[in-house]
């Protein structure tokens, strides 16, 4: 049996499938008026997106990699902007996350889109190219990815397409049914406050953080903790994004515009001026891995400054912060230091 069809009979067999038979499917839910419905597609790809070493299942290193104690914008750059890293870049991220953790991430970024858009996801489409050297151990592990997050928020999987190349990459489709209104990025209003969603007594950057060690260390596990890769810790947010579904929930009806933040807080709210024509006023100074730290995936929206103490007490029975930057308005334009999280 080829690599293709044990993983399409693995998938089959996972319970979360439909009519996979088809190029084609019936979506016959979108013909009725009192549902409507978004749809967003994504990409994740190695040497781009994240690094492999396909001939090895273990993806801790045997040694640490040796880098300085401060790392500058220099170091950070050949993650987040090099398409060609060296050879000691290479292998320092070359086993960062499972494929199972690699799956998840693949299709929480793009659950991550529709719930920012206020909509809950219902239906995936998957175009996946598997590497020519993977393992069958190795496909399972990707099997067992996507059918947790799947089953976590009730994805039916209705098509999409299985290859063979040189490189792993997923390419999903996700359609997802709308709770209230569409949340464009684009209706901030004048005097609207942003702000976005942590942990309890946490914050943005440990996304940040967690780069920064594994620039340092490499993977090796007597040396960096176990908790930067694969736990809900607070530290593993680069590794395994935590979704605001409950928040989202509860809240849509009190915002105006909301996104995910995937390419850190300072490049988010410089589209969001942009897209508005607005300019933000922070409260206070925003410390530098605040600003900077992308691939968080919190939620960043702006709502009418009444409403504050709602969606406090929103956050506080969904177990969520929410920190308020600044407010809306037309104001001297502010500069926030960034860093490109992606190409």
């Amino acid at each position: 049996m080829d690599k293709e069809s044990y993983f399409l009979n693995l998938l089959a067999q996972s319970g979360i499938t439909q009519n996979l038979n088809d190029d084609c499917a019936l979506l016959s839910p979108l013909l009725f008026k009192d549902k409507r419905y978004i749809i967003a597609a994504d990409s994740f790809v190695e040497n781009i997106h994240f690094k492999m070493c396909h001939k090895d299942s273990n993806f801790l290193h045997p040694k640490p990699c040796h880098y300085p104690n401060e790392l500058d914008s220099k170091v950070l750059s050949k993650y987040t902007k090099s398409p060609t890293p060296t050879h000691k870049d290479r292998d320092s991220k070359n086993k960062w996350l499972s494929y199972e953790n690699l799956a998840k991430k693949a299709f929480l970024v793009n659950v991550s889109d529709i719930l920012s858009s206020g909509a809950l996801p219902q239906y995936a489409l998957l175009s996946i190219v598997l590497h020519k050297d993977m393992k069958n151990t190795q496909i399972k592990e990707v099997i067992q990815g996507i059918t947790s997050v799947c089953k976590e928020y009730n994805i039916k999987l209705i098509g999409g397409d299985t290859m063979c190349g040189r490189e792993l990459s997923f390419h999903i489709t996700l359609i997802g049914h709308l709770i209230g209104k569409y949340l464009h990025r684009d209706r901030v209003r004048n005097g609207d406050l942003l702000a976005y969603t942590s942990i309890r007594k946490g914050n943005l950057g440990s996304s940040f953080k967690t780069l920064k060690k594994l620039l340092r260390y490499g993977t090796n596990k007597h040396i960096l903790p176990r908790h930067v890769i694969e736990t809900t810790h607070r530290d593993s947010r680069f590794a395994l994004p935590f979704l605001r579904m409950a928040f989202l929930k509860k809240s849509h009806r009190l915002l105006h515009a909301c996104m995910d933040i995937s390419d850190g807080l300072a490049n988010e709210i410089k589209r969001l001026e942009s897209q508005n024509k607005l300019t933000l006023l922070p409260y206070s100074t925003l410390k530098k891995e605040v600003c900077q730290s992308g691939e968080e995936y919190e939620l960043l929206f702006s709502f009418k400054e009444k409403n504050l103490f709602a969606l406090q007490r929103i956050a506080d029975s969904t177990r969520t912060q929410i920190h308020v930057v600044g407010k809306f308005g037309r104001y001297k334009p502010h500069f926030f230091h960034t860093i490109q999280w992606h190409t």
